[in-house]
């Protein structure tokens, strides 16, 4: 495919204009400002376009697409204990398929082609991943609560090496499996030591909830004396690269500790107001050298899974808690949202566009309502836009999403078979 007089936007928000690029196989082979020579395929007018590279939501659950709506207004703890782990309880494999396709679905059509993910009845979502073509760090959720239970005889454990035998690297590296301790307060430092050397065993990343309430950072406290990231240093989880998500509530030495291991916060700006956890210290955590990459956590406490109001509301925050309007720059956000989301999924050549970057590729409509008049591009997709205006989605070279299509998905089934599947579990 080549894209022709398009306005590129760089993953650091770098705006070229009028360029052409092409794509062959999986990669982007050609950036410049005229046209290739050869045989492209397939010619874009990108006249009235903007091309960006796909955004990463670097923690999310996405099956919890089947929850949307099921538990609002209410603390963490009574929404995650009251309803939403009752309402898990009753998942079926089949269930998860296919809130896994509708999530997948509204994030390509959004824009995004690559997210890291935390649940149960993983094979699901990896097989749901594989049919529609984005790219997911899948992570097996580790939760225990039975004192007397080992890592190794937990379901989570066999599931994993199932996993990593099966779908790790399936679909020319689109899909990789992570290890996903839950947090501190679902499992113990033993179950976490264990994990840790299991991710290591595997040279797997990790991914991990990590502070997101002050109830969780002080009932840590109060059970062993230490915060939950000294507790998860201890456990070596922060040995490997990990993705921490939240990390609303760290102090100054917790800080401290993530910036000594290579630990990726993830973001979650929206799921976090909206259950009235807080507001992780981004322009603090970025100063002292932590990466920070955007989640939107999952469709059950964000309601969306749209990484432009994700984006927006995280450079909003940051400028108005800090009540500077340089806290956080348009390209710095983005940066966050694409390059540095691939880079917590150990994905080098992803999140950018740039010739051997894999073609992650996004076009925004200019003729769209919410982008004109069109200044700065890179203005318009921060500040103005949201997922109506993405026009197409490419991942690996492969057009997922065009003009409210999805070649290769039936989205009214997907769409059927989700709500049936959440009236079968409400039945139970």
């Amino acid at each position: 495919m080549l894209f022709e007089k398009i306005t590129v936007v760089q993953a650091d928000g770098t705006l070229l204009p009028g360029r052409y690029v092409g794509t062959q196989g999986a990669f982007i082979r050609y950036l410049g400002t005229e046209a290739p020579q050869g045989d492209w395929g397939e010619r874009i007018d990108g006249t009235h376009g903007v091309l960006m590279p796909g955004l990463v939501n670097s923690h999310t659950h996405v099956p919890m697409t089947l929850m949307r709506g099921y538990g609002d207004d209410l603390p963490l703890d009574t929404w995650l204990f009251d309803r939403i782990f009752p309402f898990e309880d009753k998942l079926t494999a089949d269930a998860v398929y296919w809130g896994s396709l509708l999530g997948m679905a509204e994030m390509l059509s959004t824009g995004t082609t690559s997210f890291s993910d935390m649940y149960c009845f993983c094979d699901s979502v990896a097989r749901a991943a594989l049919e529609c073509g984005i790219k997911a760090n899948i992570g097996r959720g580790i939760s225990c609560f039975d004192p007397g239970q080992k890592f190794s005889n937990l379901p989570a454990c066999r599931e994993m090496e199932e996993l990593f035998a099966t779908v790790h690297g399936a679909g020319d590296g689109r899909i990789l499996i992570d290890v996903a301790p839950h947090s501190e307060y679902t499992t113990r430092p033993d179950i976490l030591y264990d994990a840790a050397n299991f991710a290591a065993r595997y040279h797997a990343r990790l991914q991990v909830h990590l502070s997101e309430t002050r109830k969780e950072q002080l009932e840590c406290v109060g059970r062993h004396g230490k915060t939950p990231a000294r507790v998860m240093e201890e456990s070596g989880v922060l040995d490997r690269p990990v993705t921490a998500a939240h990390c609303v509530w760290l102090t100054q030495p917790d800080m401290e500790i993530l910036a000594a291991h290579p630990v990726t916060v993830a973001h979650c700006a929206k799921s976090n107001l909206k259950l009235a956890s807080g507001i992780a210290p981004v322009p603090k955590l970025r100063k002292m050298g932590i990466p920070v990459a955007i989640g939107t956590d999952s469709a059950a406490s964000n309601n969306s899974l749209d990484m432009f109001e994700e984006m927006r509301t995280a450079t909003l925050l940051a400028k108005g808690i800090a009540r500077d309007p340089l806290a956080l720059p348009a390209g710095e956000t983005l940066f966050m949202a694409t390059r540095q989301g691939a880079l917590s999924q150990g994905r080098e050549d992803c999140g950018d566009i740039r010739e051997g970057f894999r073609a992650d590729l996004v076009i925004l409509d200019t003729r769209r309502t919410l982008m004109t008049p069109c200044h700065s591009a890179l203005s318009n997709l921060l500040y103005a836009a949201n997922g109506s205006v993405v026009a197409l989605t490419m991942a690996d070279g492969r057009v997922v999403y065009r003009n409210g299509e999805f070649p290769g998905l039936d989205i009214e089934k997907i769409r059927w078979e989700a709500v049936q599947a959440v009236n079968k579990i409400l039945e139970r």
